[in-house]
């Protein structure tokens, strides 16, 4: 064979093992950052804490959140670490009405993501599902005596979006505790399609309760918006380091369609707090809620 055709050849060969070689490079590249396998068929009755396919999740009409910043004030980034908020005794919907609870927040710094439902009420069956960057729905299906757990995840040092919905299974409506675990500089997380129903509900329908340990000193910054009503609402800053809590800073709103101002009260991370807010007035409807709680 002529030198000057073998010496092509062999480029021609050398630039399509590159290309080969970059492809491959890049699919592992998503597979780290998805954190989780994709979804598959769903599960029969029978099946729980398997993979299954998307939620099917529905906003209520009207639900706007349009008194939450797409830049709500957060603290001062500090250097990524593990950061953890529990939502307590949160009323879920059946999975018959569509209607999914659903959080969102940002890891931006390597290490393990855990979204976990700690609690559920007696009888009740869960739906929880996560998806990452916008990636297929990963679920589980769990009971009070196998609580599911989505703990495969893992954050990269760029900025990751993790989307959680969790709704009663079928005909179940169950009160759950879900909690959130990720790296983090600077911890927010943001609930969409809350409850906010007013007094005469039950306690898991009329607002939401949520624990969680400062790692810096600084502020916490809560803020939220709901549809259909004016209302009376309370917001309600405990320390729950000890039991019982002791409340720590309380706001009353009166005639309000969103939190005005925004609630700031400063936290020490040598303690544990919990948040609560309430629908205070007449249980009217079904308002859909949107809250965004900030903390350092």
């Amino acid at each position: 064979m002529d030198e000057r055709i073998w010496k092509n050849t062999s480029i021609v060969l050398g630039v399509v093992c590159a290309l080969l070689i970059g492809v491959a490079g890049a699919l592992l590249v998503v597979g780290h950052k998805s954190g989780s396998p994709a979804a598959s068929s769903p599960p029969s009755s029978s099946e729980v804490a398997t993979a299954t396919t998307a939620p099917n999740v529905t906003a209520r009409t009207g639900a706007s959140g349009s008194h939450i910043p797409t830049a709500a004030p957060t603290p001062t980034p500090g250097q990524a670490g593990p950061a953890t908020i529990t939502f307590n005794s949160l009323g879920l919907d059946t999975g018959n009405s569509g209607i999914a609870r659903t959080f969102q927040f940002i890891s931006n710094g390597a290490g393990a993501v855990d979204i976990a439902i700690t609690k559920i009420s007696a009888g009740g069956t869960v739906k929880l599902c996560d998806s990452v960057d916008g990636s297929a729905y990963t679920c589980m299906v769990g009971t009070e005596n196998k609580l599911p757990d989505l703990n495969k995840g893992r954050s990269d040092p760029t900025p990751n979006t993790w989307t959680v919905a969790v709704y009663g299974y079928r005909a179940s409506g169950p009160i759950v505790d879900v909690m959130f675990t990720w790296v983090t500089s600077s911890p927010k997380v943001t609930l969409t399609h809350g409850r906010f129903q007013g007094t005469g509900a039950a306690d898991s329908l009329d607002g939401f309760s949520a624990t969680f340990k400062p790692r810096a000193a600084g502020a916490v910054n809560v803020q939220a918006t709901w549809t259909l009503v004016t209302a009376k609402a309370s917001l309600t800053l405990l320390d729950a380091t000890t039991a019982p809590a002791v409340t720590v800073d309380q706001r009353e709103y009166d005639g309000v369609t969103y939190i005005n101002p925004a609630f700031t009260a400063k936290v020490d991370q040598t303690k544990t707090y919990q948040v609560k807010l309430r629908n205070t007035s007449a249980d009217s409807q079904r308002p859909d809620l949107t809250a965004q709680i900030t903390f350092p």
